[in-house]
């Protein structure tokens, strides 16, 4: 039995602790003193101090215990080490004066996980560790008890498209929890749009009572206005303290879901189990005043609720996720899983290990599932694809579930169009070799798989024929004898043998198919590729025509994935698919890619330029770091080695082929747009080249990246920088010149004057330009503001970096001063001088402020020096400056500046 400790409120709004059969009266000052004293060492920290933690954990337990011992003589004696806190009574109290509902809040606040007993936190006990509970709601109705079958899990990660969200490993999160399982399977369903909209959708979809857990990651936050009224809708408001999860809606935009909103999309069908890794999921707001959104889900229906009590590292949420799950998976009930979690988050050295926090109700939840080799326990029937992607030896081509990242949005898309309640038939994903397109339907597969699990699955690669693609369906049906038997009855068209076979594999079989044609530009004569006009053999088509028109006419549940390099819509027969563009990967998943390296391999990448020449390409990515990996390189051999790589690369993507098949000024359009790294509009397109009527040829090509974030964006065109050395000789050094300083000017004009907020990609292409272009005013303004904001953000030596670039083209009084702001912080105190003085020298007369501002971070350095008449003198020009302009705040400065270096001089 657990150990109960029940707070409860007593007469005069006094408090009263209760153990077993006996009570003691708390002292409320001595409570509120507990928590202000937790605020201050403990929340309101940015790092932990460990004689804080144990300052804290050892008054927990002193008051706890008491004079008599409680908790000391029962941990001695008790076989089960749970500490039950029953705060049911004090969190629903009501009509209690200000200090006393603080107080009576609070009790959940206070970080019982701490509890020290003078030798140790009681957590970290090998033999028997200790794991606080906080119950909060009493509930008498039934939970559905230990299910004889493998774990099902409901995972949901929200990453929305805002650069005010950081990008966060979901990917691995997930991979460590198959991982960890993998001798224990659990059944994993994924949300994959992050919107609760569709999260309500997904759970109405299955039985009540399906799901054993719902696992969200993603960023909490403690809502006020002043922090984070920003990211709210222009007329939405919320109370402030309100707890909020930031989800997407339904195009992949921020979106602040409130404790109510994601109750709502369980409407009461909550699985046994919630864990909100997110940050502040688990923390009591407003000093303890208002409930934590885990607290709160309890109140609203959920059983058990884990959060984070505190910003949380990513590492900390993925390891305690991975040792819960393998626990549970195994068996264990709740709280020892809990307790596998807390001990590996030690074992890891996760410094933060002690923010998680458990809350429930008062129902009885032990184990969620039975062990592996329980009698007649339902099996797990899930078979990964991978092994069905293979290239032309024989080799698995495609990301594994565990390696799989990115591709997000384009996973969101398809996923909507492979529902059985879509109107379409299935996806066509084209783009550029090595983009992911097959792994991207290996992904496809796994999730309409895993959520759907009567789905069959029959992938067919590269040249199509009748006779293979009925072959193949008859194999994978063949223990069905009126299968076969429908797909090769003779006198009947293909395309009527595909509908009787879709009716009866669906409606008599329960089995619908998820068909697969990868690598279907084998099905495209080289010389259709050469001319330009992609069209397919004749066979080819009248398969892809019979099968999509089957599936559209018998209405089946049953869907096509189609991979292709090339996508020229008017060569496609009559189809209801879903048409995907991919494009380069985003550096936030390219970094996810390399993370696992070690860090010697990481710093090379930087210093070799991998991430540059691969640009996007996971293929050719993963080329170059087998390249990088192998011992024993001298640097000239590594760089040739990685040229040969890339030379390869282009071959087996056919680019020299595809752009000998060019007309002259077709190559010039594309040298042309080369020019741009970041992907443009149209617009911005017409106006660097009046050949942008070529722009759909050479998207159908995959030699222009074609891409959008959002469904009804319109998309967005980019050359991918591997083609750079085939594009060099195309334009005369007139012509790239000219054509930089257009591009230069119309990026600016669009995502700088107007944009109000330009994302740091953008700043940063437009700066690129700009230097490229020659074009001094653009340059140094952009690079100033990156700059100044990256040394406001203490990132100097970036912003070292970056000034150094512009310094190289340009030499100018902004960027002199900005750079030496880096310099001094990084302890270049000569260099920061020098270019403080060099800034005065070139700024222009009329620019007094920024004379002003200079004169002043100038005389800090003297400052720092110990320079202080120097210091003095340079104020004084400052303070002389500030009076002619009337800036009475830099004036105001200025003199306090002076009277502080005065009191120091003397």
């Amino acid at each position: 039995m657990p150990l109960n400790f029940a707070f409860a409120l007593s007469q005069q709004q006094t408090f009263e602790l209760r153990f077993q059969n006996v009570s003691r009266r708390l002292d409320k000052a001595e409570l509120a003193a507990l928590i202000d004293l937790c605020e201050q060492n403990y929340y309101a920290q940015q790092r932990d101090y460990l004689p804080y933690l144990t300052q804290l954990g050892r008054q927990l337990y002193q008051w706890l215990d008491g004079k008599e011992g409680w908790l000391r003589k029962s941990l001695d004696e008790a076989d089960e080490q749970t500490i039950l806190l029953d705060l049911i009574k004090t969190s629903e109290a009501k009509g209690l004066n200000p200090e006393t509902e603080r107080v009576a809040l609070g009790l959940a606040h206070l970080p019982w996980e701490l509890l020290h007993d003078g030798a140790g936190f009681l957590i970290e006990r090998q033999n028997l560790s200790v794991l606080p509970v906080r119950s909060v709601q009493q509930r008498q109705t039934p939970v559905i008890g230990v299910q004889n079958r493998p774990l099902r899990l409901l995972f949901m990660a929200t990453s929305p498209e805002d650069p005010r969200v950081p990008p966060l490993g979901f990917e691995q999160e997930e991979a460590n929890i198959l991982q960890a399982t993998k001798e224990q399977p659990l059944a994993l369903i994924v949300e994959e749009s992050g919107s609760v909209v569709e999260l309500a959708n997904l759970v109405k979809s299955y039985p009540e009572d399906y799901f054993d857990v719902f696992h969200l990651t993603g960023h909490g936050i403690i809502y006020t206005k002043k922090d984070y009224g920003s990211l709210l809708p222009i007329g939405a408001t919320l109370a402030d303290n309100t707890p909020c999860f930031i989800t997407e809606d339904e195009v992949g935009n921020m979106q602040l879901t409130t404790v109510n909103e994601l109750a709502g999309a369980f409407r009461g069908r909550w699985p046994r189990v919630t864990f909100l890794s997110g940050c502040h999921t688990g923390q009591v707001a407003n000093k303890g005043t208002v409930p934590s959104m885990a607290q709160a889900l309890v109140k609203a229906g959920a059983s058990i609720v884990l959060g984070w009590a505190r910003p949380v590292f990513d590492r900390t949420g993925i390891v305690a996720a991975q040792a819960l799950y393998q626990a549970l998976a195994t068996g264990a009930t709740v709280e020892a899983a809990v307790k596998a979690a807390q001990q590996e988050m030690i074992d890891k050295e996760c410094s933060d290990w002690h923010l998680l926090r458990m809350y429930r109700d008062t129902r009885p939840i032990n184990q969620l599932v039975t062990a592996l080799r329980t009698k007649n326990r339902e099996k797990l029937t899930f078979t990964a694809p991978e092994q069905e992607f293979l290239d032309e030896n024989n080799q698995v081509k495609v990301a594994s579930r565990f390696e799989f990242v990115g591709r997000r949005r384009h996973l969101q898309r398809c996923l909507k169009a492979l529902r059985e309640t879509s109107d379409q038939i299935g996806v066509f994903i084209a783009g550029m070799g090595g983009l992911g397109k097959s792994s991207l339907a290996a992904r496809l597969c796994t999730r309409v798989e895993v959520q759907r699990s009567n789905f069959a699955r029959v992938v067919l690669i590269g040249p199509l024929d009748e006779i293979g693609l009925l072959n193949k369906l008859s194999n994978k049906f063949e223990r069905f004898a009126d299968v076969p038997a429908l797909l090769n009855e003779p006198k009947v068209s293909l395309k009527g043998r595909l509908q009787n076979f879709f009716a009866a594999i669906e409606k008599e079989h329960n089995q619908p198919l998820l068909l697969v044609l990868d690598d279907f530009e084998q099905n495209i004569p080289i010389a259709n590729i050469e001319d330009g006009s992609l069209r397919m053999t004749a066979e080819a088509y009248e398969i892809l025509e019979a099968i999509c028109a089957a599936l559209a006419e018998t209405s089946a549940e049953s869907r096509l994935i189609v991979t292709c390099r090339y996508l020229k819509a008017d060569t496609l027969p009559p189809h209801r698919l879903h048409l995907e563009s991919l494009a380069a990967m985003s550096s936030s998943d390219i970094d996810k890619i390399c993370f696992p390296l070690d860090k010697e391999v990481r710093q090379q990448l930087r210093t070799q330029r991998i991430i540059h020449i691969a640009d996007g390409n996971p293929r050719l990515l993963k080329w170059l770091l087998e390249v990088i990996q192998q011992a024993g390189l001298a640097a000239d051999e590594l760089l040739n080695r990685l040229e040969a790589t890339e030379k390869e690369f282009r071959e087996n993507i056919l680019a020299q082929t595809l752009l000998d098949a060019l007309e002259l000024e077709e190559k010039k359009f594309l040298a042309q747009l080369s020019v741009f790294n970041l992907p443009v509009t149209v617009k911005i397109i017409n106006a660097i080249s009046p050949s942008a009527s070529f722009l759909q040829k050479l998207t159908s090509l995959s030699l222009v990246e074609s891409a959008t974030t959002h469904p009804n964006q319109p998309a967005n065109y980019r050359v991918t920088t591997i083609l750079e050395s085939l594009l060099e000789t195309v334009l005369i050094q007139e012509e790239w010149q000219a054509t930089r300083q257009q591009a230069v000017r119309e990026v600016y004009q669009a995502w700088w004057e107007e944009n109000k907020n330009p994302t740091e990609a953008e700043a940063l292409e437009i700066l690129r330009l700009g230097l490229l272009a020659r074009e001094q005013e653009i340059a140094v303004r952009v690079g100033h503001r990156i700059a100044a904001l990256w040394v406001n953000n203490s990132r100097f030596v970036e912003a070292l970096e970056l000034c150094e670039q512009v310094l190289a083209v340009f030499q100018d009084y902004r960027i002199l001063g900005t750079i030496a702001r880096a310099e001094k912080v990084l302890g270049f105190v000569q260099e920061a001088l020098s270019h403080y003085q060099q800034a005065l020298d070139l700024c222009p007369e009329e620019e007094l402020q920024e004379k002003a501002t200079t004169l002043n971070n100038m005389a800090g350095v003297f400052v720092q020096q110990g320079d202080i008449p120097r210091a003095i003198a340079l104020w004084e020009q400052s303070l002389e400056i500030s009076e002619q302009i009337g800036d009475v705040k830099g004036k105001a400065t200025t003199l306090n500046n002076i009277v502080v270096a005065q009191v120091i001089a003397d």
